[in-house]
Formats: structure tokens, C-alpha cells, sequence
């Protein structure tokens, strides 16, 4: 009998994990941002405000703000033991831009099995270069891949993000069908069953993570719905908010400050939900899984979600 083919890695997986994680933060800080609290991040909204700092102000003064979101592999001994390394594979990216102008935030997922050669190295996987040189050479990677300057690095951390689901009690979501997966590389094993429930820190990553046998429009919906259960979560226990607040600068890898957390919460406020779109980067599929960046449809994706003007001309030169 014939073994069906695996499918690749990046039709199974277009909303990635990154884009929860950071959609979820900014729904969450826009809450935060509302209260007056002895948190870090939340004194320094209030200090903000009674200054009347514009967001921008904290970020030098740019009209927008570009930042790479990567969630990476975790690394195991043979026994199956963690390994906490600052280099991993970056099997989740996001390129996120926040625009202080128009109140915009729009992202692109890139599917990791990109392939792409930076200067100085060999034609490889884009999500191999975070594990050969951190998020420096990541960044540059990705720069060199797409063409768009990037501001800022932030490394995901799943710990962190199970951390907020569990401080405030769990996220009440309906589990449309069962989900079933194992990812022993990734340490997730997940096992839901379908129906309305209260799920955990550890399930609620499972939920959003889940990308086995799934449609693209359906991990979209699904995650949707997660933040918006997230955010009323956060609204229903305004006690948590101090811990919230400030656990989202580690959910980004301690990436931004608190002043700059601040200043997204505050920015987050006048962010409307149809001001925030998502895509991802146009790929063609060659030999083996690996997948080409579409150089005839990238300058229009790019354009369309506000990384470059349409006339942008393409530096994708290792293809």
C-alpha cells in the first residue's frame, strides 16, 4: 500500500504560533494600558500619559515600528532532556509592522522552509540561520531574504505565554473537533477533545499551535477566537493586571522595555480590529519540501501590507 506523502511543513502551518502570541499581546496591553498600577510597565503607561508622550516618542520618533517575532525549537539531549540555548531553530517567523501614524499593525508569516543564501554562507533553510548565529543573524537572514530593514528581534517565550493563560485562570474556547498531534521534538502532545471548555496554559498553546490535517481558514478562526477569550479574560480580573503587564515584556524575550511595552499599550488602544492584517510571504514549492520566495508576487504582498511602496525592487538574488 502506498504511504501518503507528508505535506509541507508551511501549508500546514501559515498562522503560526508567533502571530497568536503577538496578536494576544496587543489586545491584552490595550486593556492593560487602561489602569493605574504599581507594575513597571503600567507606571510607566500613567507616567506617559500624565506627560502625554506620544508612543512614537519612546520609539525615537518613527513613524513605524518593524519587529521580528521568531519562535524557536527547543533543543534536547538524546535522553530527551531540555536544553535552554540562546539558538534554536526560528521554525516560527513574523515580521510584524506597528504604525504610529496610521494605527495600524500588519504582519507577515514566512514559512520556514524557505531557503535562501546569505553572503558568507552556504543555500540553506531560512529558520537554520537563528541556530547558527542567534537573532543577529536571523535578522540579517530575513533582511536579506525580503529586502525590508528590520528595528527590532523578539524571541517568543512559550513559557511565558502559558504563564499569562494560567495567572488568570485559564481561556474559555470551543474545541471544534478533536485534536490529536504529537511533536516529541517540540515537547507538545496534544491531546483535546471537541466541546466548549476552560483550557489551561499548556492546552491553551496546544489549541494554537494545533496544525495537523487543518485548514488554513480554520487555524485562523480558531486562534482568533482565542485572543478574543484572552482579552475578556483579562478584563474580568483587573487584580491580575499588575503581573499581566509585566509578564508581556517576557513573553517577547525581555526584547522591549517597559517603557516600551508602555507605549505599545497605549498605542494598542487606538488599534481597531479591522486595523490589523496578516498574510504571509508568497512561496513557490521546489524538490524535497523546500520552498522559493515568489519574486513576481512579493513586491505587491509586501505593498499590500505596508512593508514597502509598490515600486519596490526585488534584492532576492540566491533563488
Amino acid at each position: 500500500m502506498a504511504t501518503k506523502a507528508k505535506k509541507p511543513g508551511w501549508k500546514r502551518a501559515l498562522v503560526l504560533t508567533v502571530y497568536v502570541a503577538f496578536c494576544a499581546v496587543v489586545l491584552a496591553l490595550g486593556t492593560i494600558g487602561g489602569w493605574i498600577s504599581q507594575s513597571k510597565v503600567a507606571s510607566a503607561v500613567t507616567s506617559q500619559t500624565l506627560r502625554n508622550v506620544p508612543p512614537r516618542q519612546v520609539f525615537g520618533d518613527r513613524d513605524a515600528l518593524t519587529l521580528l517575532i521568531l519562535g524557536c525549537d527547543e533543543n534536547r539531549t538524546p535522553g530527551g532532556k531540555k536544553v535552554t540555548e540562546s539558538a534554536a531553530r526560528s521554525d516560527m517567523m513574523l515580521l510584524a509592522r506597528i504604525d504610529f501614524v496610521t494605527n495600524q499593525v500588519t504582519g507577515l508569516s514566512i514559512p520556514r522552509d524557505t531557503v535562501f543564501a546569505l553572503s558568507g554562507y552556504r543555500r540553506q533553510r531560512i529558520n537554520a540561520y537563528h541556530a547558527i548565529g542567534g537573532k543577529d543573524l536571523a535578522k540579517r537572514a530575513i533582511e536579506g531574504l525580503l529586502g525590508i530593514p528590520i528595528d527590532r528581534v523578539a524571541v517568543v517565550n512559550y513559557d511565558a505565554f502559558q504563564q499569562m493563560v494560567d495567572m488568570i485562570g485559564g481561556v474559555d474556547v470551543f474545541v471544534e473537533k478533536k485534536m490529536k498531534w504529537t511533536d516529541r521534538a517540540g515537547d507538545l502532545y496534544i491531546d483535546l477533545k471537541p466541546g466548549r471548555q476552560t483550557l489551561d496554559g499548556y492546552n491553551a498553546m496546544c489549541f494554537v499551535r494545533f496544525r495537523h490535517s487543518d485548514s488554513d481558514f480554520a487555524r485562523q478562526e480558531r486562534q482568533k477566537e482565542f485572543m478574543l477569550s484572552f482579552k475578556d479574560a483579562v478584563m474580568a480580573k483587573p487584580q491580575l493586571l499588575n503581573r499581566l503587564a509585566d509578564q508581556t515584556v517576557n513573553l517577547l524575550g525581555g526584547e522591549l522595555s517597559p517603557d516600551e511595552v508602555a507605549a505599545l499599550a497605549r498605542f494598542a488602544r487606538g488599534v481597531a480590529n479591522e486595523n490589523i492584517r496578516m498574510g504571509v510571504v508568497p512561496v513557490i514549492e521546489l524538490k524535497g519540501y523546500d520552498l522559493q520566495v515568489d519574486e513576481s508576487k512579493l513586491p505587491n504582498t509586501l505593498a499590500e501590507f505596508d512593508f514597502a511602496p509598490k515600486h519596490y525592487t526585488s534584492r532576492l538574488a540566491n533563488h
